[in-house]
């Protein structure tokens, strides 16, 4: 694996996080085996790992460190301290009930689609998204309605000149294509993902957005694309999802 450096960033913390990430995307390692997958010595990495333990971020189990439950304490109360999910999440838990379909409530962070809540409607579907994931922004629904309503400049340092990951081969990877979608998006207040995150998985999306702070998040709703086509999604759900950005943007403007 090769080694990752931050400008101005602390040598030792570096590893230490390159430490969890691989504990993580292991899913359970061995100190020889983090030590092997980040020259590292395995001294320092057992040292690393006797500090994380001690304070359960990790755990022994069967002789592999996992990652403890100490960061869903942290994730959990990070959460909660947002207003755009207190105030989201019986709005999106309404709209599940109203629809039957996956609704997700996402916020950007560093240039990427954050995760922050999902909830399931009646008919339940099977994807790579769960809450704290993270992914790209420009093939989904609520990412690009995020996109379309960041400042300028820094959509731009986000578009760049360079194709765009492929999620799927509906994926739009053109920037400039991209930039004329999100044109649309802006006048619309809504976007679309037809198939560009998973094939056979159809989304809209909708901004919210804070008068002073410009987007705040996005909202989307989601399902087969069987059961919905562009043409439904526009006939059938846009001014659900319209009506329940309004709700969620006025309770977060004018909170009781």
């Amino acid at each position: 694996m090769a080694r990752k450096t931050t400008k101005g960033g602390v040598k030792s913390d570096e590893t230490l996080l390159e430490i969890i990430e691989t504990v993580r995307e292991r899913n359970g390692a061995t100190v020889t085996e983090l030590a092997a997958d980040l020259d590292l010595a395995k001294s320092s990495v057992h040292s690393h790992l006797k500090t994380l333990e001690a304070h359960g971020f990790v755990h022994r189990e069967d002789g592999e460190y996992r990652i403890g439950y100490r960061f869903l304490d942290y994730g959990i109360w990070a959460r909660n301290q947002m207003d755009l999910f207190q105030v989201a999440k019986p709005r999106l838990q309404e709209l599940a009930d109203e629809t039957g379909y996956k609704v997700w409530c996402i916020v950007e962070r560093q240039g990427k689609a954050v995760y922050l809540y999902g909830v399931e409607g009646e008919s339940p579907i099977q994807t790579y998204a769960r809450e704290g994931g993270v992914t790209e922004l420009h093939f989904l629904a609520a990412g690009k309605a995020i996109l379309a309503h960041l400042p300028e400049e820094r959509r731009e340092a986000l578009i760049g000149d360079s194709p765009l990951p492929e999620k799927t081969k509906n994926t739009i990877t053109d920037p400039d294509e991209l930039r004329a979608e999100l044109d649309t998006i802006r006048e619309q207040e809504v976007a679309f993902n037809i198939g560009e995150a998973l094939e056979g998985l159809n989304a809209i999306g909708a901004p919210i957005k804070r008068i002073e702070e410009g987007v705040h998040g996005a909202i989307s709703l989601s399902g087969p694309a069987k059961h919905l086509t562009r043409e439904q999604l526009e006939e059938e759900y846009v001014e659900r999802l319209l009506g329940k950005k309004n709700e969620i943007e006025i309770n977060i403007r004018h909170p009781r």
